[in-house]
């Protein structure tokens, strides 16, 4: 076995959305499985799985599959309804780690809405390739998430 040396990463993204932090919040929470992009499950069938987000602290963000089967993709650590999710995940290696993801969505009110701003910090085996691949998904959904809340139609993933 090689020895391999662990990298430190961080991203942020802002975004601003048309809507107060309540609907945000919301969309972020309770119906995240409403705007989660099809492209970004991990596995189940179309039509037969959800994404849900349990916000409180040990609550889970997860796949849902109808089979009985399902991915955990983070546990929360802290929910502060209508300003801060914060998630904590686990990369395996056969998904490129191992890595820890330090997420969190913070929500701020302004004169037209929120700034939604994004942060991810990682810790593990990351590449370049993989940073990249983070930067264009995360923003992919944050996208997603703005437009479903602002009622617009849903952007078509270019992967």
């Amino acid at each position: 076995m090689a020895n391999q040396t662990a990298e430190i990463a961080q991203l942020t993204m802002e975004t601003q959305i048309d809507a107060p932090p309540e609907r945000v919040w919301q969309a972020l929470t309770e119906n995240i499985g409403g705007w989660w992009p099809v492209e970004f499950f991990a596995g189940g069938e179309e039509g037969k799985r959800n994404y849900i987000c349990e916000a409180h602290p040990g609550g889970r963000m997860f796949e849902q599959w109808d089979d009985g089967g399902g991915l955990l993709w983070g546990t929360v650590i802290c929910a502060e309804p209508n300003v801060r999710l914060q998630v904590l995940g686990v990369t395996f290696p056969n998904w490129g780690g191992p890595s820890l993801g330090y997420v969190s969505w913070d929500l701020s009110a302004n004169d037209n809405g929120t700034t939604l701003t994004f942060s991810e910090s990682m810790l593990g085996r990351i590449s370049e390739a993989n940073i990249d691949e983070k930067n264009k998904g995360w923003a992919f959904l944050c996208n997603s998430m703005k437009a479903y809340v602002e009622g617009d139609p849903p952007p078509a993933w270019q992967g």
